[in-house]
């Protein structure tokens, strides 16, 4: 009777030290705000003056601060450039952080009365990093005339080319 008396009281110190041991741990909490990522228009694009020789033809103007341009056959770029340009902007934010940029997936519609040339394939100078929380930038694209496009101003019309910024 005594050993298992004594069994018994052995069983439960056993188990009495098994339920009450228990282990903790902390952690913190923390959170950082970057500066927020912004865009800033410093120009619009402008292709200049060109002219078409008969038949339908591109001028693509380069993602830079140059004004270069190229334009296929039956597009003739005169000597009086005119004010061509490629849109500039300026990104700020975090320091050296990475960014995206995200440009129009689709062409856009120029406008000249009821004429119209379609403006795409646009392309950036962006790095994509704000080197001392800033980066300018430009951007190119290619419009489009047709034979006998209409002669005159073209521009567009409402919101325009959209280009935003975000963190990675």
């Amino acid at each position: 009777m005594k050993k298992i008396i004594l069994l018994t009281i052995l069983l439960q110190l056993g188990f009495s030290a098994v339920t009450v041991a228990q282990g903790t741990a902390n952690a913190t909490a923390s959170a950082t705000i970057m500066t927020p990522i912004q865009i800033v228009k410093n120009s619009d694009i402008d292709f200049g003056n060109f002219a078409t020789n008969g038949g339908a033809g591109t001028v693509v103007l380069g993602a830079d601060n140059t004004g270069a341009r190229m334009s296929s056959s039956n597009i003739s770029l005169p000597n009086a450039t005119g004010a061509v340009k490629a849109a500039g902007f300026t990104v700020t934010g975090e320091g050296n952080a990475a960014y995206s940029i995200t440009l129009p997936s689709s062409g856009i519609l120029i406008y000249n009365g009821v004429s119209n040339m379609v403006v795409d394939a646009f392309t950036c100078s962006a790095s994509k990093v704000l080197a001392g929380g800033k980066e300018i930038i430009y951007l190119g694209a290619t419009v489009h005339a047709g034979a006998a496009q209409a002669h005159g101003t073209y521009s567009s019309l409402g919101s325009g080319i959209e280009v935003s910024v975000n963190y990675n």
